[in-house]
């Protein structure tokens, strides 16, 4: 795997590669390091310098930041072994890099790992996402959603889980289109599946994680991951979501709450219980697949200014 030194700094000091327990810096503690370095007129690559003093920049906890570095060469090992595997990485100082994830600003991942096509990232396109346990309606309308982006030409994005979002995946595949998988749990494990392995032969599927590719589900990569959903979609459909609870409910009320991609929720057959609490929440209604298009190229606010890549 050949790496930037940039790059480097960015995989020793904010993965868990070589040792899981590192105590890997978090995305906030590694943009605020790399404020400091830009700064100081510094790239990220000064970590490895004898001259480099991780005490200039408070709040970091210098021992944290030392012990890390000391243990680069294991990081590198695990990152040939898993390049090896067809694991590759993205840090945030390459320049494939995906742009649209600067928008999180602290909160975009300093690192990803991935498998399949790195360049669909860019394309942006139609997330669908919703519950596991979906009514039948409900999937009938993922799987007629994705469809419809296929046919659309758009990038089909999920999160991977089971209900709404592999059904979304499964049927965006079956139509010949171009998917994004952002997951919340193994990566390792997904590609050991032969259905997976089919279609990221087919070249038009790309599957994403920001922690430990062998780690398994968690609360807070579930988390993590909605927000990288809603930041790669130019518009993510929520088919069903319950009502205060849970992750599809909570990942599409921070976006709406923050202004981080545009929203809507299906209104028909097949919704969830809070569905109509997003509307009200500024979810833009959908009734029909044949109303996405509308949806799609309606004119937005001007957005936000993105956060500055250091990088």
């Amino acid at each position: 795997m050949i790496l930037s030194d940039d790059a480097k700094a960015v995989l020793v000091l904010t993965t868990r590669l070589g040792d899981r327990a590192r105590p890997s810096l978090s995305p906030s503690a590694w943009h605020r390091l790399a404020q400091g370095l830009a700064d100081a007129g510094l790239p990220p690559a000064a970590v490895f310098t004898p001259e480099f003093d991780a005490g200039r920049f408070p709040p970091l906890d210098a021992d944290r930041v030392q012990q890390l570095l000391a243990g680069t060469l294991a990081v590198f090992v695990e990152a040939d072994a898993l390049a090896s595997r067809g694991i590759w990485v993205l840090t945030v100082a390459d320049p494939g890099y995906p742009t649209r994830l600067h928008a999180l600003g602290e909160a975009a991942p300093p690192c990803l790992f991935g498998v399949g096509e790195a360049h669909l990232l860019e394309t942006g396109g139609l997330a669908v996402v919703g519950s596991r346990n979906v009514e039948p309606e409900g999937a009938a309308v993922a799987q007629e959603l994705a469809r419809a982006a296929v046919a659309a030409g758009q990038t089909l994005v999920s999160g991977g889980a089971r209900g709404v979002d592999q059904l979304a995946m499964n049927a965006a595949h079956q139509a010949g289109g171009a998917v994004i998988g952002v997951l919340g749990d193994s990566l390792e494990q997904r590609i050991r599946k032969a259905d997976m392995l089919a279609a990221l032969d087919d070249g038009k599927t790309c599957l994403v994680v920001q922690q430990h590719p062998a780690a398994g589900f968690s609360v807070a990569a579930a988390m993590a991951r909605n927000k990288l959903v809603y930041a790669l979609a130019d518009l993510t459909v929520v088919v069903a979501a319950d009502d205060g609870r849970g992750g599809t409910w909570s990942g599409a009320e921070e976006a709406l709450r923050k202004g981080a991609g545009r929203v809507a929720v299906w209104r028909g057959k097949g919704e969830g219980p809070g569905n109509q609490a997003l509307e009200r929440l500024g979810a833009a209604p959908l009734h029909s697949a044949e109303g996405l298009e509308s949806i799609m190229h309606r004119s937005e606010p001007a957005p936000a200014p993105r956060q500055l890549n250091l990088l």
